[in-house]
């Protein structure tokens, strides 16, 4: 084979692994779209219902010299509309060096635990911690609810979790997304991200059947699973690495879209650059990516079980920035090499992940700074991609946590 043929054939198998996953996003996105669609029938007709049983819950969070945010977080759970008798706040001051803990402590009601540990620093060490010491105190509840400390939520959270825990769900994830696209265009590319990655994705991936992800801000767990799986996870992903210990145990994580959290984006990329260090870390300091996809895999062959398969294709599709820009080097390329098939399927790919993109715009209706920040999506790509690529192997990037720093 000469070496123009050999090319064209590495361009096509390129092209068709990509259109696997591409495919993949698409029928998420459209399964999201139709659950919307669901949804909304069932809310014209009235027919939601609602949950006569009143859990009660443990609102855990996790603080670190968070002083200028988490008066925001706690006036928000003063209007929570959940009968007050059953829940209880509990504020983590995580080595704070700052106000945090007087901040906390101004509030009626709030328990405030002081943690010291410079050796085993980061949220996963301090949830482990914390769950671990509501345990020993005799805590009476069903559920606990984690939140971040820069956060903000709607007042019928704790209602909107109700149902699917009656309902048996040992794991519930809520809608977590940025509360100030129009503050930046980094906040605003920001939100697109977490639309895709916080809503369509979960809700179009539960909808298939399979699991949500636990998404780090807003994600409730039973009492009984954390007995039955204590939290574990201590890398700068804490969140996904019990979400995929959950997959690997068949537990089902579930997605309620009405339970809504909202948290401030960073307004400058130099910030962003911390937060998307730790979120794209999977396999630095913990579980490598490999290791995990080959549990699954065996896992999958053992049990047969969709949701562990589905699982095992979500934590191998790319990041989306190298999936979009490896679309345009594969549009290029065929172009360049004037092949009509090539050139086919890599404008597919493209018309394909637009689509899925788009998905986020069409279910949430995002203020107009979204659609105007895309004009700095290149930019954000290719600064992603570094950072996928790059960065996050980093040990002296990945080896300790870092706050990512906000407005006020």
């Amino acid at each position: 084979m000469d070496v123009l043929g050999f090319t064209r054939g590495a361009l096509l198998v390129a092209e068709t692994i990509a259109g696997f996953f591409v495919l993949y996003l698409c029928v998420v996105a459209g399964a999201a779209v139709v659950a919307t669609l669901a949804r909304a029938g069932r809310s014209q007709r009235g027919d939601g219902g609602s949950a006569r049983t009143v859990p009660d819950f443990v609102i855990v969070i996790p603080a670190h010299n968070e002083e200028k945010t988490l008066g925001v977080l706690l006036d928000s759970l003063k209007r929570l509309t959940y009968p007050r008798e059953h829940y209880t706040v509990c504020v983590i001051a995580d080595n704070c060096t700052d106000a945090t803990v007087a901040v906390a402590r101004a509030y009626e009601g709030v328990r405030v635990y002081e943690r010291r540990d410079e050796a085993r620093r980061g949220k996963g060490y301090a949830l482990n911690w914390m769950f671990e010491r509501i345990e020993a105190e005799g805590m009476s509840y069903d559920a606990c609810l984690s939140l971040d400390a820069d956060a903000l939520v709607e007042p019928d959270i704790l209602e909107s979790f109700v149902p699917a825990l009656v309902r048996g769900a040992q794991a519930v994830q809520g809608r977590y997304l940025a509360l100030n696209p129009q503050a930046a265009p980094s906040a605003a590319l920001r939100w697109v991200a977490l639309a895709l990655s916080n809503h369509v994705r979960p809700l179009g991936r539960y909808t298939l059947g399979s699991s949500a992800a636990i998404s780090g801000n807003g994600f409730c767990l039973t009492r009984d699973l954390l007995l039955a799986h204590p939290w574990r996870a201590f890398g700068l992903t804490e969140d996904y690495q019990y979400y995929l210990s959950l997959v690997e145990a068949g537990v089902r994580v579930h997605y309620v879209p009405d339970a809504i959290v909202l948290s401030a984006m960073p307004t400058t990329f130099r910030d962003l650059r911390t937060q998307d260090v730790r979120w794209e870390s999977l396999g630095a300091g913990q579980t490598p990516t490999r290791v995990i996809a080959w549990r699954l895999l065996r896992s999958w062959l053992r049990t047969r079980d969709f949701m562990r398969l589905e699982a095992l294709i979500e934590l191998i599709t790319p990041q989306l920035s190298l999936m979009c820009l490896s679309s345009v080097f594969l549009a290029i390329a065929a172009v360049a090499l004037q092949d009509p098939a090539a050139i086919v399927g890599a404008f597919g790919l493209i018309v394909g992940l637009c689509l899925y993109v788009s998905s986020a715009f069409l279910l949430l209706r995002p203020p107009g700074e979204a659609y105007r920040a895309l004009l700095f999506a290149p930019w954000f790509a290719l600064r992603k991609v570094w950072i996928v690529l790059v960065v996050s192997r980093r040990k002296s990037e990945t080896s300790v946590w870092a706050r990512t720093s906000r407005e006020g």
